[in-house]
């Protein structure tokens, strides 16, 4: 019965995703953001870790960085198993890979 419940609530989820992908988001400062999803996991596991040399590493690279409050943005991406989403800021086609706790609805 709890796998079922289980698997009917991903599949909710599953079906809304598009939805909430074609609504304006707005990225929330303090959370990190990268170019790939690899490089976004191994920048949070430093910073987890309490890595700050590995960490500053990556951001030296500039393919890993922090986000800055209050950018509009569209999710392109929601991967639910590894809570991560990739956003595209609006009127741009770079896309980059940031938790998904790192994105919300305008107020």
């Amino acid at each position: 019965m709890k796998k079922l419940l289980a698997l009917a609530l991903i599949g909710v989820f599953l079906c809304c995703t598009p939805l909430m992908a074609l609504e304006l988001q707005y990225t929330k400062s303090g959370y990190l953001a990268s170019v790939s999803e690899e490089l976004l996991h191994k920048a949070v596991s430093y910073a987890v870790a309490k890595d700050e040399a590995a960490l500053q590493k990556l951001l030296d690279t500039q393919y890993v960085f922090w986000l800055k409050a209050g950018v509009p943005v569209y999710v392109e991406d929601i991967k639910v198993f590894s809570g991560t989403v990739k956003i595209r800021p609006k009127g741009e086609t770079v896309e980059v890979w940031t938790l998904y706790e790192a994105v919300e609805p305008a107020e």
